[in-house]
């Protein structure tokens, strides 16, 4: 099938009325070769997957964080979402940049930044540290994946060439969602949690020096830098993902909460007022007059919401439950990002037999009932019923990741290509910001509740069932404990835990198969050409 006109499917006339538009690949300074375009392609992957790495080595690590630190569940959350919260914050802003002054050349001041935060993360020695480390790191990541996402796009003009060059590039970020537990247990073996952080200095070293030999500077030749909207939309999505995080840990009804929300609502009404009216936004908000775009938008950030949070409730219900080591989970968490990572690969070619609406609804139906079905999971912390579930949401996670982000680049002009990317990965990342801190909440909140329960019908007192949950909740062992309340704690914390586990996975699952149903809907069955 011929591919259709993007000028027409994508846009109405009048988004691109005085606008000069070049043609495909007017916006590359230099032409690469087929081969070293393919490998140039594996330069910026790397980038990818030291982003990824982070999201998955700080989740497996969390344990011995906490133990190392004493940190509250509270303070856990803002470990692992920090960086999330700096890469949705800052990821529009880096599109924009990276159109105006040159992809490559943000592309490796982000490898740079990340480098300069995981040495912050390496010397932390303090919860407030390693969160701000982490926050350094999220600048870099916000650098560098709109602008590999963008390289990608502007490289492969050609669409078919595109989709499987995208289907590659996600299938490395999975690769490096899997390469994270398993270094990082492997690490915490043999060292404290802060060698995990040695894994992005690796990687990143390696990206520094390559990239200026493969990757080829590419950038919007037309592009102004939309001021206005770059505030506004920081602050947008900072005050919103902070009002999200803070509040499930402190309430939502809380005073400074309710101001960010004010801060959310004033700043979006400005921020679409500014953009609708700028002759070159840094987000074209006519593009979701387009229900595909839109939907395509929603799938991205519901797809890491499951994503990361199934990993993070996986996770942490093998290490607080099953009582894996750190390398164990890594190991066992292969069913999930192996999967992954081999349907990520083939996922083009069920594109173009499919289309996408089929592949994106089919997606999100297997990654919601692999969540459903780590329901089976029980407070014995047994693996048999956990590897099923696992399997089942890498499948769908496979389907969703590369297709979306086709579907976001490909409904867009070449020179529009960073837009598009910045867009699909900062909703990418909010969903990242939104998996772990509504469902680890919903987790750490109902396990103190649980527990408490569970202790005072075995016949605790109340004060001293307040006390044994607050010193559970920052990860305290029972060893102080008399041998009777140690026993009934050996039983309670289990089974209070796996039912604070499975809400989390009952909201996660029912969140992404009832997302099914617009993608089915509104999600064009082709929005490039599929042959």
């Amino acid at each position: 099938m011929e591919i259709e006109s993007q000028q027409t499917r994508a846009f109405p006339p009048s988004v691109e009325r005085g606008r000069t538009v070049a043609p495909a690949g007017a916006g590359l300074s230099e032409a690469p070769d087929g081969r070293r375009r393919w490998i140039g392609l594996l330069v910026v992957c790397l980038g990818v997957m030291m982003a990824l790495v982070d999201v998955s080595s700080t989740i497996t690590a969390l344990g011995a964080i906490q133990a190392d630190l004493h940190a509250a569940s509270s303070t856990l959350v803002w470990i692992t979402s920090a960086y999330s919260l700096a890469v949705v914050s800052l990821v529009m802003t880096a599109g924009t940049l990276g159109d105006r002054v040159g992809r490559r050349l943000v592309f490796l001041l982000g490898a740079a930044v990340f480098v300069a935060g995981s040495l912050l993360a390496f010397f932390a020695g303090s919860p407030g540290s390693l969160i701000a480390a982490q926050a350094v790191m999220g600048a870099g990541g916000a650098a560098l994946l709109p602008s590999s996402l963008a390289i990608v796009g502007a490289t492969f003009t050609d669409p078919q060439e595109r989709t499987a060059a995208i289907s590659i590039w996600a299938a490395c970020s999975g690769l490096g969602l899997a390469i994270g537990p398993m270094g990082a247990g492997a690490l915490l073996e043999h060292f404290s949690w802060h060698a995990i952080f040695l894994i992005n200095l690796g990687i990143g070293a390696l990206a520094l020096v390559l990239a200026p030999f493969f990757v080829s500077e590419s950038r919007h030749p037309t592009r102004r830098l939309d001021v206005a909207g770059l505030i506004l939309g920081t602050v947008a999505t900072a005050a919103g993902t902070y009002a999200i995080i803070q509040g499930g840990a402190s309430g939502y009804t809380k005073t400074p909460i309710v101001v960010a929300y004010v801060v959310l609502a004033v700043s979006v009404a400005l921020f679409v007022r500014v953009e609708l009216r700028h002759h070159d936004p840094m987000l074209d908000l006519r593009l979701f007059r387009n229900a595909s775009f839109s939907a395509v938008m929603a799938v991205a950030a519901t797809t890491m919401f499951g994503f990361v949070g199934i990993s993070l409730l996986a996770v942490l219900y093998m290490e607080r439950v099953g009582r894996f080591s750190p390398l164990s989970v890594g190991v066992r968490m292969l069913p999930l990002f192996a999967t992954f990572i081999l349907v990520s690969a083939l996922a083009s070619r069920l594109l173009r037999r499919f289309g996408f609406a089929a592949t994106l609804s089919a997606g999100l139906v297997l990654m919601g009932s692999g969540a459903l079905i780590l329901l089976a999971t029980g407070p014995s912390g047994g693996y048999a019923s956990t590897w099923p579930g696992l399997l089942v949401a890498g499948l769908g996670s496979g389907l969703l990741t590369a297709p979306s982000t086709a579907a976001a680049v490909n409904s867009v002009p070449p020179l529009q290509a960073g837009m598009a990317a910045a867009s699909v990965n900062m909703l990418r990342q909010l969903g990242s910001v939104l998996g772990p801190s509504v469902l680890g909440t919903l987790v750490t909140s109902h396990f103190a509740h649980n527990l408490h329960d569970r202790l005072v019908t075995a016949g605790v007192p109340g004060p001293q069932a307040g006390q044994v949950v607050a010193g559970a909740s920052h990860g305290a062992a029972a060893g102080g404990l008399p041998p009777g309340l140690a026993r009934v704690l050996g039983t309670a914390v289990p089974g209070a835990f796996t039912d604070a586990v499975h809400l989390g996975l009952v909201v996660g699952g029912i969140v992404l198969i009832v997302m099914a149903v617009p993608t089915a809907l509104f999600v064009r069955q082709r929005t490039m050409a599929v042959r």
